[in-house]
């Protein structure tokens, strides 16, 4: 039983490395930086994504669309 035991934790300690390539990263920063702007900016889309918690994927690929074009270069930074 302890053999069994000490099995199952060695192989629960093995380390997992996932690797993002540089687009990967600027996608995600993209997404970010869409966010924030739209939330000092007030934008409707940002408050009604809070609100409607039902549409929330729908107002966040339309405040991506709205933003994307203007913080992508600031992702690259």
């Amino acid at each position: 039983m302890e053999k069994l035991y000490n099995q199952f934790f060695n192989e629960v300690k093995k380390p997992s490395m996932t690797y993002v390539d540089r687009n990967d990263k600027i996608n995600r920063e993209v997404g970010r930086l869409a966010f924030q702007v739209s939330k000092d900016k007030e934008d409707a889309l940002h408050k009604k994504m809070k609100f409607h918690r039902d549409k929330y994927k729908l107002y966040k690929k339309l405040i991506l669309d709205k933003y994307k074009s203007k913080v992508k270069s600031q992702a690259r930074k």
